[in-house]
């Protein structure tokens, strides 16, 4: 016959997991987690934690833990004194717990007190993870290598609109809005604790599309201190600022443990009012660079005036000197030349008195009555000179002119010739 059934009510049941568990689980244990999730409750200020354990992306364990809150208030004040972030979601945790089941609630962890030191070691050896990773891409200085523009007057600046760090960034820069014709639009952010990463991104993907109308970026927190900073350590974070098309600036309000974000940025600067200083010196080293090169111009165009005056004085007495010495070569040279004018006309007239002198003689020596003094005689037939016999005839009247009278001859017979 079959024994009856033994049934047992949900709460007996709860009641002997109950037992059993915290006979087994009498202790204390210190156990390493990720918190998935926070789950605070301000109101009673307890925290019911949701821990996880991951191989990759991979969940191999899931519990929920609860910190009652005055546990709470106590674990978040020593993770800021050391790790300068409260408990917060994302990280990986060292705590000390007990084991504990509830009728109602199931079974949970009660976490009694966490390790900071753990956590502050893990997030440094996730911070070196990150920083080798980013140089093994060969991204770490790519920000830094880009050119920036001589005057950044287009600025996108990811901040907080109600920030007391931005205002003091806007009231600087403001002040010289007019002399350097800055501008300036804000892309809101979240700029520190659980939501500050993809608050950021966000920012600088709306600025991605249309960086061609800034210059530069400013990412800048005012307050908070040392508080909610390991977000800059985050490897997705840091990438889009490396590889940003536009030089990124940071002013993220502290002055020690350099985030990645920053070693990343083109330039990084310890609070807001620092970048505007630092945008505010390329202007006025620009107006020095100015300044100092009218300066060069004027003294330069100085030097060159004088040396021009030196060498037109310089010339102008070479001139005069070589004029003065011009002209007395030239005197000298007509004085030779009237010289040399009157030696060579006297010359000429002697020797053309000569050949006057001579010609008159040889005329003279040719003159008719010079000729016919020496006994020669002019025979003319009517008037004409008589040059050969065979032009007179029998008979003709010739007259025959001696150097002292004349005779007339009648021809009577010419001579032959053989």
């Amino acid at each position: 016959m079959e024994e009856p059934r033994k049934i047992f009510s949900l709460t007996d049941l709860a009641k002997s997991l109950r037992s059993v568990i915290e006979r087994a689980y009498a202790s204390t244990y210190w156990v390493k987690a990720e918190v998935a999730k926070l789950n605070y409750y301000p109101r009673s200020g307890h925290c019911y934690p949701d821990l996880v354990e991951k191989t990759g992306d991979q969940v191999m364990a899931q519990m929920r833990a609860l910190i009652w809150a005055g546990d709470f208030r106590q674990i978040n004040r020593q993770f800021l004194e050391i790790t300068g972030e409260p408990l917060r979601e994302g990280m990986a945790i060292l705590f000390q717990t007990s084991v504990t089941f509830h009728p109602v609630y199931g079974l949970s962890l009660q976490i009694h007190q966490v390790e900071p030191a753990f956590t502050l070691g893990q997030m440094a050896h996730e911070k070196m993870k990150n920083l080798e990773r980013l140089r093994e891409e060969g991204i770490f200085d790519r920000n830094k290598s880009l050119p920036m523009p001589l005057l950044p007057r287009r600025v996108a600046v990811v901040s907080v609109e109600t920030s007391k760090g931005y205002h003091d960034f806007l009231k600087i820069l403001d002040g010289y809005k007019q002399s350097f014709g800055l501008w300036h639009h804000l892309f809101p952010a979240v700029l520190q604790g659980d939501k500050a990463v993809e608050s950021i991104m966000g920012g600088l993907r709306s600025i991605r599309k249309k960086h061609r109308l800034f210059d530069v970026v400013a990412i800048i927190r005012g307050g908070g201190g040392d508080v909610g900073l390991n977000c800059y350590d985050n490897y997705t974070l840091a990438r889009e600022i490396a590889t940003f098309p536009i030089p990124v600036i940071t002013g993220i309000g502290h002055a020690t443990n350099e985030t990645i974000a920053e070693m990343v940025a083109w330039e990084n600067k310890v609070t807001p009012t620092d970048v505007a200083y630092f945008m505010l010196g390329r202007f006025q080293e620009f107006d020095l660079r100015i300044a100092k090169a009218r300066d060069r111009v004027f003294d330069k165009s100085n030097q060159v005036l004088e040396y021009q005056k030196h060498r037109l004085h310089t010339t102008a007495a070479q001139l005069r000197s070589i004029a003065v010495q011009t002209l007395e070569k030239d005197q000298y040279r007509v004085k030779n030349l009237q010289q040399m004018l009157g030696f060579n006309a006297r010359a000429l007239l002697e020797k053309a008195s000569a050949t006057i002198l001579h010609r008159s003689h040889q005329l003279k020596l040719l003159n008719p009555e010079e000729i016919l003094k020496r006994g020669y005689s002019l025979t003319s037939l009517n008037g004409k000179p008589l040059k050969k016999p065979d032009e007179a005839k029998d008979g003709d009247l010739i007259n025959t002119r001696l150097h002292k009278g004349q005779l007339e001859s009648i021809v009577k017979k010419k001579p032959t010739h053989d």
